[in-house]
């Protein structure tokens, strides 16, 4: 399945804007993180539907992926 290009870009806006928002990191920059990361590598080559995720779910792979959150299903005595 592909994405339509227009819709990926409506999203990729709405990333970057949250991430920022989290973050405090100014738009541009916000923009580098998002555009060098693995996460937009893989919505950008359709791995695994990840373009029909939301922008909350999204977002936080992001920060996930920077350390700018931890995941917060494991407990931490559990993951090595």
């Amino acid at each position: 399945m592909e994405a339509n290009k227009t819709l990926l870009q409506a999203l990729y806006k709405k990333i970057i804007i949250e991430f920022s928002k989290k973050t405090g990191k100014d738009l541009d920059e916000s923009m580098d993180y998002f555009y060098t990361s693995e996460t937009y590598e893989l919505i950008s080559e359709g791995v695994g539907d990840l373009h029909c995720k939301g922008v909350k779910y999204l977002t936080d792979e992001l920060m996930l992926e920077y350390g700018f959150m931890e995941h917060k299903s494991y407990p931490k005595d559990l993951v090595h």
